[in-house]
């Protein structure tokens, strides 16, 4: 399995960072132009146990993705897998930690498995552990910008 992480300090108290970062609604705004995402409407509030639906597309292929959330406490961290999707595994953990006084620090910590064998393990060193990683910290600067911007 691969590992990624990446961190951003986001200039916001962590329950608004959380709040923003885990709202299904600011997903697509997030990913941006590397990624469109729809996201399927989805009742209820966001808890262990819950599932979300999105399409994603990119490079004009449009893949299902359903995602289980597998730990949550608001303001301090969520952890997801897919439980479908392109990759053979995904989990994704985003811890929140006041830092100072106004701000808080994100961890994104991402494990997947590639799929397709020993070309998934080649495509994933020649391109997509880079991409990924430019994905995530694209997707804090966002965060960041955001609560700059307030």
């Amino acid at each position: 399995m691969a590992h990624l992480q990446i961190s951003q300090l986001v200039p916001g108290t962590r329950f608004d960072v959380f709040d923003y970062l885990t709202n299904t609604e600011n997903l697509a705004f997030l990913l941006k132009p590397t990624i469109e995402v729809e996201v399927f409407p989805f009742d209820g509030t966001i808890k262990r146990g819950s599932e979300l639906h999105f399409n994603m597309t990119r490079m004009g292929l449009t893949q299902s993705v359903r995602l289980r959330i597998e730990d949550w406490l608001r303001g301090s961290r969520m952890t997801y897998r897919q439980v479908e999707g392109l990759f053979a595994g995904w989990t994704h953990t985003m811890r929140f930690e006041e830092h100072g006084e106004n701000g808080t620090l994100v961890s994104d910590l991402v494990d997947y498995q590639m799929p397709f064998g020993l070309l998934g393990y080649l495509a994933d060193d020649l391109l997509v552990k880079r991409d990924m990683s430019s994905l995530l910290a694209a997707r804090l600067l966002k965060a960041k910008e955001h609560f700059e911007a307030e």
